[in-house]
């Protein structure tokens, strides 16, 4: 006769999967973090190598304006415009989550291939591009100081625009839905959005047909 001397509690079989997500979250979130590095170490050694050698800076009644003018007007509209961009994707992603776990394949096929324009995308990069310059023609006191607002600015305004690009395409890369069902994948939504109008406009005759 086997006898239990230990019985495990249902917390504790639990807890291997939920430590295996938050393993595969960290692992996801890092990588994350990590490829906006690339865009920023670019930067830096563009100012370092043609800025910062050459000694290439605005006087300082030029960096009066800049600071006071060129950075906080430039900051503010790229701050509405990603905001307002990151919104949108944030909704649509949150909708094709919702319609995965709801079955609606309808909703799924419609905003499966809508992606943000790259009018917007070229956009949201001419103004991060505006405001590195203009960190990047300042004098500054130190070469440490320098790397560290220049370093820091490109990391942080390519991060925000590859978050973008990660969430307003949820069927890959590495913030993808998970739960969705690998027959819907294979689907042409081009395809499946013509069937779909066919038939409402094959029902539309048939209620009222033309005279």
């Amino acid at each position: 006769m086997k006898i239990k001397i230990f019985k495990k509690s249902r917390s504790y079989l639990e807890a291997r999967p939920r430590l295996l997500k938050a393993l595969e979250l960290t692992i996801k979130t890092l990588c994350v973090l990590l490829i906006p590095v690339i865009f920023s170490a670019l930067i830096l050694s563009i100012w370092i190598l043609i800025f910062y050698r050459y000694n290439i800076h605005f006087d300082n009644g030029m960096e009066v304006i800049v600071t006071a003018a060129w950075i906080p007007v430039f900051g503010i509209l790229y701050s509405l415009l990603t905001a307002i961009v990151l919104s949108t994707v944030w909704t649509e992603y949150k909708t094709m989550r919702a319609a995965v776990k709801r079955w609606d394949i309808d909703t799924f096929m419609d905003l499966r291939d809508e992606e943000m324009s790259p009018l917007v995308h070229a956009m949201v990069l001419m103004f991060s591009l505006a405001l590195l310059l203009a960190f990047m023609v300042l004098d500054y006191p130190s070469f440490s100081s320098g790397l560290i607002l220049i370093g820091s600015t490109s990391y942080l305004l390519s991060l925000i625009f590859f978050v973008i690009v990660e969430i307003d395409n949820p069927c890959s890369g590495f913030w993808f839905i998970k739960s969705i069902p690998e027959k819907w994948l294979k689907i042409n939504p081009k395809a499946w959005r013509e069937k779909r109008s066919e038939e409402a406009k094959r029902r539309l005759e048939e209620i009222w047909p033309e005279t």
